[in-house]
């Protein structure tokens, strides 16, 4: 193995670890809601999108435990977070759910996740076929695929996900992803190299030297 392939594939490795943190908030309470994204930003640092707060007419699932007129909204932070770290940034959101209880039940629930330039990935304690898991009682479920520059839902991608607004605002995400990755890769010397870090088709990497060969 050469020098090069072997600074191209630690570089592979240190790109691939690298993710922009996703949350989904979902409560019937505005205010909570309000109060809980002031608890992440203060935890995880600035927020650099919010999306817009939604009507979750989707399914009744939690409607026993949380009430209805629920509403759900998106946030993304400006701060990347190693993505194996999602799994403690998982259990921390639960405990803050079980922090603002009432009577035994949930007023608040709180979904982390990750995006890449190629996936969007949430963490769930469920485990089923699709989910792959991580460790500490934490699954992954891929959510979006990226293919020529566009998230695609998959079989098991929830109702809400699937929103055209919804996956507008993930391809933002993404985009900040993309522009902070370029700034990272200045900052540790890349050199311009070309680094393959997973086949999405996406030609912004590939011209900054980080794309698929």
């Amino acid at each position: 193995m050469t020098t090069r392939t072997i600074k191209s594939t630690l570089s592979r490795q240190e790109y691939g670890r690298w993710g922009k943190l996703i949350v989904a908030l979902m409560s019937s309470d505005l205010m909570l809601m309000s109060q809980i994204t002031q608890q992440l930003s203060e935890q995880f640092g600035k927020i650099d999108h919010m999306s817009a707060v939604f009507p979750f007419h989707y399914t009744d699932y939690y409607t026993a435990e949380m009430g209805a007129n629920l509403q759900k909204q998106f946030l993304s932070f400006d701060d990347m977070v190693a993505i194996e770290s999602l799994p403690d940034i998982k259990h921390w959101t639960i405990t803050i759910e079980q922090q603002y209880r009432l009577e035994g039940k949930r007023r608040i629930n709180i979904d982390p996740g990750y995006v890449t330039h190629a996936q969007m990935v949430l963490a769930t304690t469920k485990p089923y076929s699709h989910r792959i898991y991580l460790g500490k009682g934490i699954y992954a479920e891929l959510t979006y695929l990226c293919k020529g520059k566009i998230f695609y839902p998959l079989a098991w991608t929830y109702p809400d996900y699937r929103e055209k607004f919804s996956l507008d605002f993930f391809l933002q995400v993404r985009k900040k992803y993309l522009q902070q990755m370029r700034i990272r890769r200045i900052q540790e010397g890349a050199g311009g190299k070309k680094v393959e870090i997973g086949r999405s088709g996406d030609e912004e990497l590939k011209n900054e030297g980080m794309g698929s060969k």
